[in-house]
């Protein structure tokens, strides 16, 4: 079985921020921009101004610090987050930035700030070596600047070094204890590390230090939810609403949870409501897609996946969930094909290779398949899902040369012993593999110990599977074992 849960680690969608706007210094930009600014331009602040609002002063953007720009009349622009208005004269679109910032470099060699801001807009601009070149030097000149300790700290994140990018987020909280966003990035790179206890005391302590930022209290949710907290995370996440009734990514947090409780119709209400409020959120159809493939509404399903990976065209999730569908379709090159761009995208991904395993099985590709559900084990040795599939494999497939019920039951009880023997699903297969071997006794045993947790939906395959063993016949299948789907019957 696969569980292919529909929640990301949020810190790859939305959540890495640059704070080098909040760094003091004593220059003022001499470059006079164009007017030209559009609704989602990214743009870098020339100076610290304040904004406008009726003639009234009403929020404050820094130097270098980099924003979206979320409308425009005339010219005057309001940026994303920022209160009230300012000039768009006083904004960079990112290349005047970066041009501006060179020529600062090339005039005075040990300006740190210029050094700073220009990291961060390579950053911008997806340069992530010349970001990180940039803000190294930064320190070299001024080893004393929290904000550009954390702002290195996020280029390190973005270039998978969670480790170091940590190491630099305690630098500058040991330097500025009380910056937020040093203790919140703390947090996304315990998250991605998946030590999600140390990521809930980072969260908890940013959230101390300013409550107003909704993605924080998604950010925790996520971590709550993976940490088993599912009434944690509810609160972090109808909190992340009432500051943003609008938030879909809370709602794609809500949709877990009711997924996590088996409450389909309200995951799904939950995640079309995140979709229609973002209808481009790839963390959202790829939610709503999920529901539809547990639903049986695989053409829709594999519709919500085309979308979100339209938007998110690295998205690892959205390939391996369609690629489950594809299996339900029986277009198992398709699968295979899917679980393939996976694994280039997370080479590290057992559940990537067990789930190709499944599509190669269904090929008749028996070798590719024990390759694949090898190198699954390799990596996690404990992924009951990987285990299963791959006892379900050796007791049930149709060439005999593969088919070894001795090593079936061995990882089949592995699998059960981490489920507790609890999952009806591995029930069945120890069954199986028990069949394999000649012992029927065994295989009826855990045939009726299967039907009788399982859901009702499945009690009559479990109650074939039952009579079958009675009447002392091995099981074969064509078909593995994957995302609770293709047992038995088919």
């Amino acid at each position: 079985m696969v569980r292919l849960f529909v929640f990301l680690k949020i810190s790859s969608m939305n959540s890495f921020f640059s704070y080098s706007g909040m760094i003091a210094l004593a220059y003022l930009s001499l470059l006079v921009p164009g007017f030209g600014q559009e609704v989602g331009d990214r743009v870098v602040a020339t100076a610290n101004f304040a904004t406008k609002y009726k003639k009234e002063d009403v929020g404050r953007v820094f130097e270098g610090g980099i924003h979206t720009v979320s409308r425009v009349d005339g010219k005057w622009c309001m940026l994303d987050n920022i209160e009230g208005w300012l000039p768009a004269q006083n904004l960079m679109n990112l290349t005047e930035a970066r041009d501006y910032y060179s020529k600062r470099i090339a005039s005075n060699g040990q300006d740190s700030i210029a050094y700073a801001h220009r990291g961060m807009v390579f950053r911008e601009l997806g340069d992530l070596v010349a970001a990180f070149t940039d803000l190294d030097r930064s320190l070299a000149i001024n080893r004393n600047n929290p904000v550009v300790w954390m702002n290195r700290g996020v280029v390190l994140q973005g270039q998978g070094k969670f480790l170091l990018a940590a190491r630099d987020f305690n630098e500058a909280i040991r330097i500025n204890p009380k910056l937020a966003n040093a203790h919140f990035n703390l947090g996304l790179a315990f998250y991605t590390l998946s030590d999600f206890q140390q990521a809930i005391a980072a969260y908890d302590k940013a959230i101390e230090l300013n409550a107003k930022d909704p993605i924080w209290f998604v950010s925790r949710g996520s971590a709550k939810l993976n940490a088993g907290d599912f009434q944690g995370a509810e609160e972090d996440y109808r909190s992340a609403l009432k500051l943003n009734s609008k938030l879909s990514d809370a709602y794609v947090g809500l949709c877990n949870i009711a997924l996590l409780r088996n409450d389909f119709e309200q995951a799904f209400l939950d995640a079309d409501k995140s979709v229609k409020l973002q209808p481009k959120n790839a963390m959202a159809l790829n939610a709503r897609g999920w529901i539809l493939f547990k639903q049986g509404k695989i053409e829709g399903a594999i519709g919500d996946f085309n979308r979100a990976l339209q938007y998110a065209p690295e998205f690892p999730l959205a390939y391996a969930n369609r690629g489950v569908c594809y299996v339900k379709q029986n277009d198992f090159s398709k699968a295979v094909a899917d679980h393939t761009r996976h694994l280039e995208l997370d080479s590290e991904s057992a559940v990537a290779y067990s789930n190709r395993a499944v599509a190669w099985l269904g090929l008749g590709n028996y070798q590719k398949t024990v390759d694949d559900f090898e190198a699954a084990e390799k990596l996690a040795p404990e992924l009951d899902e990987a285990l299963n599939g791959y006892a379900w494999f050796l007791a049930t497939c149709p060439d005999d040369a593969f088919r070894n019920g001795k090593l079936a039951i061995e990882k089949s009880q592995k699998a059960c012993e981490l489920t507790q023997y609890k999952d009806w699903y591995q029930l069945d297969t120890l069954a199986a593999a028990f069949a394999e071997t000649g012992d029927f006794d065994s295989a009826v045993k855990w045939a009726r110990q299967a039907l009788e947790i399982a859901p009702e939906d499945k009690k009559n395959l479990c109650r074939q599977q039952l009579k079958r063993f009675e009447n002392k016949q091995p099981f074969r299948s064509q078909i593995g074992k994957n995302a609770e789907e293709g047992i038995l019957g088919r």
